[in-house]
């Protein structure tokens, strides 16, 4: 037999360790203890239990007016929000016409039914505006006259003209514009309808139009202050204030600042019906010495002039005080 078979096993007896009463003594504290345990767990679960059950057996009151008013709000938003977008989709702000313009479809024929009914349409709308009629109230005292550029061009002649023909129509110069100048020819004003099929950017009138625009009005200015009302255009510059939208009428304020002999200045600027200012150019134009090899391109009579009344079929009184038609 080994020494570790004999000794080991008296070694252990030999040595002091916990009794048998001690040994259940902690366990019997041990299993009270998770008893206590459990028991305290299971307290705060059934108080809370109660705690919840209470509360909603006993819902907490809301007071009428505040609950009133929360509802009002709730209303008044539902309401708000669709309203804001009917009236921003049928007036919507320039900013957002600029960012998205609105679908426009190609322009009819100016000989079309749908043509026609435009050119009525615009035809009729240009004869109420504020500014045609306060014009036509000076027409009245004297001081100014009216007459439609390019109403009466010549028919043989018109389809190699830009303004009177080419584009002229519906969707672009679908009318002959309105204007209105002083006896004198010292100022002018016209009021002109931009389509929507002149843009460079979609909903934006091109630049270069306006600029045909101002070459065309600031011309009959210029050129029905020089001795045989024809001249060219020798210098033109334009300051663009702000984008033009299209399918709106414009003013076209024009007036003479200078005439030396066969150079006439003429200055201008092109506004909103609103007083919007959109442009405004000065122009430089010049009668040429081979003048009279122009006189018969008829620009100066299509550009409207003042209809002087025939004496002829003028009344005039007689010594007698009698009047009659000559």
């Amino acid at each position: 037999m080994s020494f570790r078979a004999a000794f080991l096993p008296t070694l252990r007896g030999s040595l002091p360790g916990p009794s048998a009463q001690v040994t259940r003594a902690r366990s019997s504290q041990l299993v009270t203890k998770r008893f206590s345990t459990a028991t305290h767990a299971h307290g705060r679960t059934h108080g809370h239990s109660h705690s919840h059950g209470h509360a909603e057996s006993t819902p907490r009151q809301r007071s009428g007016p505040g609950a009133f008013r929360r509802w009002a709000t709730r209303f008044a938003l539902a309401l708000a929000f669709p309203a804001v977008y009917v009236a921003g989709a049928a007036f919507p702000p320039q900013l957002v016409l600029f960012i998205f313009p609105r679908y426009a479809p190609p322009p009819p024929h100016k000989d079309s039914p749908r043509g026609k009914s435009h050119t009525s349409d615009m035809e009729s709308c240009i004869h109420e505006l504020n500014i045609v009629e306060d014009m036509r109230k000076k027409v009245g005292e004297g001081e100014w006259y009216e007459t439609r550029p390019y109403q009466n061009y010549d028919p043989n002649k018109v389809h190699n003209s830009l303004t009177a023909g080419s584009l002229r129509g519906p969707g672009m110069l679908a009318i002959a514009p309105v204007l209105f100048a002083k006896t004198d020819e010292s100022e002018a004003i016209a009021v002109i309808h931009l389509g929507r099929a002149l843009c460079g950017h979609d909903g934006i009138i091109h630049g270069g139009l306006l600029a045909t625009v101002f070459d065309e009005t600031l011309a009959r200015n210029a050129l029905l202050n020089l001795p045989s009302n024809i001249g060219v255009t020798a210098n033109l510059n334009i300051n663009y204030r702000s984008p033009c939208m299209a399918d709106q009428f414009v003013i076209v304020h024009t007036k003479l600042e200078s005439i030396k002999g066969r150079k006439s200045v003429v200055s201008g600027y092109m506004e909103t019906t609103n007083g919007e200012r959109i442009a405004d150019a000065t122009g430089l134009f010049i009668e040429p010495k081979w003048a009279q090899f122009l006189a018969s391109s008829g620009v100066t009579e299509a550009m409207g002039t003042r209809k002087i009344p025939d004496p002829s079929k003028s009344p005039m009184l007689l010594d007698d005080q009698t009047e009659h038609i000559i």
